[in-house]
Order: structure tokens, then sequence, then C-alpha cells
């Protein structure tokens, strides 16, 4: 039986799952640290390890998703904003092809994130479809017809990285591409922990901070709905801006109930149009299945 190895790769952690290519289903599945602070060849010792835990007989082809620039002809990760600089310019596709002697296929992760959508998950009636990934920062992807909608040089989608009003906070936070006033800096996960810090002066992680607000923690309550009103302004510029049927959500955060639905219904106040308010936003269903299932979807090409 034929199986493809698909792999996620985020600033946090690198999840995968091998696949039955037949039935599209994943049968056994992985995670790691991806260190994306250290330097590239930790960073491709923990990539190597997750494909030898996935490892078996039959292996087709390695699709991958990277959380950054990708140049998807030559397999080439050419910048990873929340990465370390050593991880630019890294040719992924042949190391992987060198060292597993199968074909390697790689893409943007939130590209990957919206295939998979538009595919097997909430957009798959739909014909224009955006994906935002919430995790440690944010990406997005655009799928019209079932393929990934590139630009001129694969970076259609850098969702995060458009410039928002950020003057109704007077903390000032840097984006991980280190540019202020993105959105990524203000509605992302490590944009939770750096308001939570600048508030209590103490670090703390996206889950225990999302636990606190819902224990009525005033101070989480106000990261929370600090977070909410730059989520929604992102998510209204984007409809505004694009006018897709659907944006599906997913990402590390996608699944805080308190940012998410509060937020959703912002972004419906601020559009212009009562007709743009019937886009639906909705959180995904295939959860960190989603960038497996989308590499290996581009595994096909």
């Amino acid at each position: 039986m034929p199986y493809i190895i698909g792999l996620d790769i985020g600033a946090t952690k690198i999840r995968g799952g091998l696949i039955e290519k037949k039935r599209k289903k994943i049968i056994k599945r992985i995670e790691l640290p991806t260190q994306a602070k250290k330097t590239k060849q930790i960073v491709l010792k923990n990539i190597f390890h997750a494909v030898e835990g996935l490892w078996t007989k039959n292996i087709e082809a390695i699709g991958i998703g990277v959380a950054g620039q990708v140049d998807y002809k030559k397999g080439l990760v050419l910048r990873a904003a929340n990465f370390s600089p050593s991880f630019s310019n890294v040719p992924l596709g042949k190391i992987l092809n060198r060292k597993f002697k199968v074909p390697v296929f790689i893409d943007n992760d939130a590209h990957l994130f919206t295939l998979a959508e538009s595919v097997y998950g909430e957009a798959q009636k739909h014909k224009f479809v955006i994906g935002i990934t919430l995790g440690t920062g944010i990406g997005g992807g655009i799928v019209i017809n079932k393929k990934i909608y590139r630009g001129m040089n694969n970076a259609a989608g850098e969702v995060g990285h458009m410039i928002i009003d950020t003057s109704s906070l007077k903390t000032k936070l840097r984006c991980g591409c280190g540019k202020g006033n993105h959105w990524e800096a203000y509605a992302s996960g490590q944009a939770m922990v750096k308001l939570y810090k600048h508030f209590t002066g103490r670090n703390q992680n996206t889950f225990k901070i999302e636990e606190e607000a819902k224990g009525g923690g005033e101070i989480a309550r106000t990261v929370i709905n600090i977070m909410v009103d730059f989520l929604a302004q992102g998510l209204a510029n984007i409809i505004h801006i694009l006018n897709p049927e659907i944006i599906a959500i997913g990402g590390g955060l996608s699944r805080v109930d308190i940012l998410i639905r509060p937020a959703i219904y912002e972004t419906k106040k601020l559009l212009l149009y009562p007709s743009l308010a019937k886009t639906k936003i909705v959180k995904s269903k295939l959860g960190q299945d989603a960038g497996i299932l989308g590499a290996a979807l581009i595994t096909r090409t």
C-alpha cells in the first residue's frame, strides 16, 4: 500500500502524519518542537526526526508546509519570519530528497491549510476561499476553484503583515519580522504573550492566559478584548479587499472561543455593505490535521 508523509512546520511545532494515499487517511501522527529560533542545523535535525518517526515501506513522496516564503518550484525556503535568520535560502526539498530518496514537495503552510479546507473541510462547497492560520504568527492563503492563488512570487496571502491601525493601544509591539503595526504583532499567539507580559511583567503561555481569562482574571480578559478588536480589524480588511465566499480560521489560537467568537461578531460590525456580512467566517474542523492533509495534497502535482 502506498503512503505519503505530510509535515506542517510551524515556528513552535512540527506536526506530521503518515497518510494512506488511496483513502487519504492519516494513520499515524507525530509532534516535535521546531526550535525555530535555534540554528538551521537544529531545525533540520528536528525535521529529519519527524520524517524518520513516520517512515515505513512504500513511501511515495513527502509533502511539507513551512511557515514562511517558499519557492515551491525549487523546494527552497526563502525566508521564515519567526525562524532564525540562518534558516533562509534553505534548499529543503533537495536536502530531504538526498536523505530519504523520495520526491519532496514544499509550499507555504497557510497555503496548504487553505487548500485542505477547500478540499476536505468547511469550505469544500465554496469556490473562493481564504484561510487564516492563527498561531505563533499569522499566515494566510487564497484558494480559487481548488487551486492555490500564489501571486507573482508565491507570497499572496501574507495577511499577517498587513498594516493595521494600532493607535488605540499605547503599547507598541513588533511583528516576528521585526516591523511594527503588522496584524501579526497584535492578534497572534506571540501578541497574546507580549501583551500579558506588558500588563503583568510575567511570562505566561497562551493556554494559561486563556484559562485565566475564562476564570474571570481581569488582566487576561483585557488582553483578550484588545486582541478581539485587532483580529476583527484584520478580518474586515480581508473581506473588504478580497470579498471571499468563506474564511476558514485554523491554528492553535482558533480553539480559543473567547477570542474567536467575539472577533467574528465584531468583524461584521466593521463591514461597509450589508452584503459583505454574508461572508462566512468559520473555525476549521480539520484541526491540526489540516496542514498535514494539505501537505499531502501537493504531492499530486
